[in-house]
């Protein structure tokens, strides 16, 4: 495992100590922490998914690999 997941593993992992501890330390109710979790998790979940993204999709969706027509000439025969 690298370090990068092993970073990641362990922000969980704190995450899930902090949850207990609120509910067992600080006597904050069991639903209170859930649905703070739940609505935690969409927008984390949302950046880590976009930031996964951010590399080059050029060499993805090149035409000569999918096997379809060019977009440029698509638009040009459009265009007539």
């Amino acid at each position: 495992m690298n370090q990068r997941s092993m970073l990641w593993v362990l922000a969980g992992c704190l995450m899930m100590a902090i949850g207990v501890a609120a509910i067992f330390v600080f006597g904050v109710p069991t639903n209170t922490v859930l649905l703070t979790a739940l609505v935690l998790a969409c927008p984390l979940a949302h950046l880590w998914m976009m930031r996964s993204g951010m590399h080059d999709h050029a060499q993805h969706h090149s035409p000569q690999r999918l096997g379809t027509p060019d977009t440029q000439s698509r638009r040009s025969d459009l265009e007539r």
